[in-house]
């Protein structure tokens, strides 16, 4: 794909605002209603059983003016950016060496952010106590790591749709083949409408699009049903495993999976002295406002992000996670989950039994971030520094962008660049397997032309078969050949040129630059590619499937629509009449300028208020849409019924009868766009 085609597509994209559907889960975890301790209920409570808050200890020479440099950063953001909250821990060598909240919890009751007990919603963080959970129960021998997840379970199955089974590896490492399918059904209003996690699973099932194992793409539903395996071999739920396992023994008495159901009796509700200390979660508007939002309830994915947790106790979570004697499991488990589950590919991303593993600045990285639409949460840690970092905001993009680059930040002001080798460790070897991740890097570069890595490529975090696929339009990614003959990647309007390191495997211009590894098909031809920046894969696409074919598609009709209203407006004028074949295309063309106006007001609602849209997806502004594109699509089945009436017609002029035929083409290709991208269909109705 040359330049041209790039260009193309990103006029395309800032014409039209995108419609994003899909959601991706950072979730939440609420502060365990009844921690144990040493085998005896302890209540949150009664603080007087409850730890002392662990004071951070002076900085050593290496940090010195941290707190003064984080406070610099932090502060500035919250002015720039509106911020309500944000609380901060910073664990060094075993010891708390910053631990600190900034802004409110509640911006109506001025109730100021309390490292210690505020409760902020650290959404997919979750995963990484789910995979800790799990691991407990692999050392018990209650779960088998590469047993076929349908062996446990009972009320639902999952299907077979492949040969190889899915397996807890599979899962622990978003490997299991999972399209992702959860718009509309991820977060509830209601507590009285949250479903049980079993219920949730064997309703809202996603389907497989791939085998276990052969990409990545990150599914909440995987850890969910992670977290229902801990609840069938445990025999207890959840949110009381979490309590007894892992809260408890580590002092985090104010980190829970449970939420403030209250009368829904499916679910024991989060204690009233944990509720009281919730940080208030706040969308932005239009205006710059932060506006307070109501809880959102994930307790039906409970493994997947339904905790809430404090500054204090993430540091003293940290602390276990880079401590090998810790409490939750024994050493040699500790050492195994610091390995990848699938050692394929060193200089990208990847998965160590729920943390995401990479490398900055020369140094090891083992990190997760979570969100809900009214939250943000990030913790990094980096093992050969002892260092961990957590932050969290009652906020989301753009107002958290501290959330992502506060670690970064921090690491760069106080630790040089290691210099490394970036081919080291990448073995010469064949690929033995089809779509494997297995490296087929050869002895020397083949020189294959670079023109085969170009194309269109779409992120496999997304649907296949579910409306929210349209979410996909606004995470292509493109890679061209400019006029110095350069490879140029563009994702999101970042470009990046790309030199080849070794055969299929390339980096940016820069040393601290992300390295991708490009991935071939049974026909040696390039379909995929994975990054050292990025926890998934993107895969190529033809052009008939990509978003500049979309574009096109409803900017040809648009145009033939409003030719057509013109000509027959003409029409009626000179002839003061119409035929019934022309009447049928000045409908049709109404309606598909209708429904492309009706697609652009969707994009600016959810511009204006995402959060209702995707709380309540699909709206009825969706379902309106979705009923005019089948009219259309009726409609254009009427006048390709309609075509040889109109070649036929003596008074029609050989002009409006090509532009009819250009018109009813275009038609076609408007229903078939959206057809591809399953914007038509009945079962978004129920």
């Amino acid at each position: 794909m040359n330049t041209f085609w790039t260009d193309l597509i990103l006029m395309l994209r800032r014409l039209s605002l995108m419609l994003v559907i899909g959601i991706g889960l950072n979730q939440p975890v609420c502060a365990s209603v009844y921690p144990v301790c040493c085998g005896q209920i302890v209540h949150n409570n009664d603080k007087s059983n409850r730890q002392s808050p662990l004071k951070p200890r002076s900085q050593t020479q290496e940090f010195k003016g941290l707190q003064k440099y984080v406070d610099y950063l932090i502060n500035t953001e919250i002015a720039r950016h509106n911020l309500p909250g944000v609380a901060v821990s910073i664990v060094k060598d075993d010891k708390i060496v910053l631990l600190k909240g900034y802004g409110f919890a509640d911006l109506n009751r001025k109730i100021k952010v309390d490292p210690n007990d505020t409760l902020f919603r650290i959404a997919s963080i979750t995963k990484t106590m789910t995979a800790i959970a799990v691991m407990q129960l692999v050392e018990q021998g209650k779960l088998e790591i590469d047993a076929d997840i349908n062996d446990y379970l009972s009320a639902f199955k999952i299907p077979n749709t492949f040969n190889d089974p899915i397996t807890i590896r599979a899962l622990l490492s978003h490997r299991a083949g999972f399209e992702q399918a959860d718009a509309g059904n991820l977060f509830v209003q209601n507590p009285l409408e949250v479903l049980s996690t079993e219920q949730y699973l064997a309703t809202y099932m996603p389907q497989r699009v791939w085998p276990p194992g052969h990409l990545v793409s990150y599914s909440n539903y995987g850890f969910a049903l992670l977290g229902h395996l801990v609840e069938l071999q445990s025999g207890m739920n959840l949110e009381t495993y979490m309590d007894q396992a892992i809260f408890s023994p580590l002092g985090m008495s104010y980190t829970t999976l449970r939420e403030p159901t209250k009368n829904n009796t499916a679910f024991t509700s989060m204690q009233s002295v944990l509720e009281n200390h919730l940080a208030t979660g706040y969308f932005r508007n239009t205006k710059d406002q932060n506006i307070a939002k109501p809880f959102e309830f994930t307790g039906h994915i409970a493994g997947a992000g339904a905790a809430s947790s404090t500054a204090h106790d993430m540091a003293l979570y940290m602390r276990a996670l880079m401590n090998n004697n810790n409490r939750l499991v024994n050493p040699d488990t500790h050492e195994q989950m610091k390995q990848r589950l699938y050692n394929d590919r060193p200089l990208a991303t990847g998965i160590t039994h729920g943390l995401f593993h990479g490398a900055f600045k020369g140094y090891q990285q083992r990190h997760h971030s979570g969100g809900t639409h009214t939250f943000s949460s990030n913790m990094v840690m980096f093992p050969e520094l002892q260092l961990g970092i957590f932050i969290s905001t009652n906020a989301v993009e753009p107002q958290s962008q501290l959330v992502t680059s506060l670690a970064t930040a921090i690491v760069n002001k106080y630790y040089r660049h290691q210099s490394t080798n970036p081919t080291a460790g990448l073995q010469p070897v064949k690929q033995t397997k089809p779509h494997s991740y297995s490296q087929f890097l050869s002895e020397q570069i083949t020189q294959r032309h670079l023109e085969d890595y170009t194309g269109t490529y779409l992120t496999t975090r997304r649907s296949y078969t579910q409306l929210e696929k349209l979410s996909a339009l606004n995470s292509l990614t493109t890679i061209s050949i400019n006029k110095e003959g350069e490879l140029i990647m563009n994702n999101s309007g970042h470009t990046i040129k790309l030199k080849r390191l070794k055969e299929n495997v390339f980096q940016g211009a820069s040393k601290a630059a992300p390295v991708f590894y490009f991935y071939q098909d049974d026909s040696g031809n390039i379909d995929r590619f994975s990054a050292s920046m990025y926890s998934g894969d993107y895969e190529r696409v033809a052009f008939l499937q990509s978003p500049l074919c979309f574009y096109l598609a409803l900017a040809l009709a648009s145009l033939l629509s409003m030719s057509t209203l013109l000509l027959s407006a003409m029409r009626r004028f000179k002839s003061n009449t119409l035929s019934r074949a022309e009447l049928l295309a000045c409908c049709s063309a109404g309606m598909i300028l209708a429904a492309v106006l009706g697609f652009i007001f969707m994009n600016v609602v959810l511009a204006v208020d995402d959060y209702d849209f995707l709380i309540n997806f699909p709206t009825i502004e969706v379902k309106l849409l979705l009923s005019l594109l089948m009219v259309i699509a009726l409609t254009t089945l009427a006048k390709m019924i309609c075509l040889p009436v109109i070649s036929r017609l003596s008074s029609l002029p050989l002009f409006y009868k090509i532009h009819y035929w250009l018109f009813t083409l275009s038609c076609l290709s408007f229903i078939y766009v959206f057809w591809i991208w399953n914007a038509i269909g009945f079962n978004y109705f129920t």
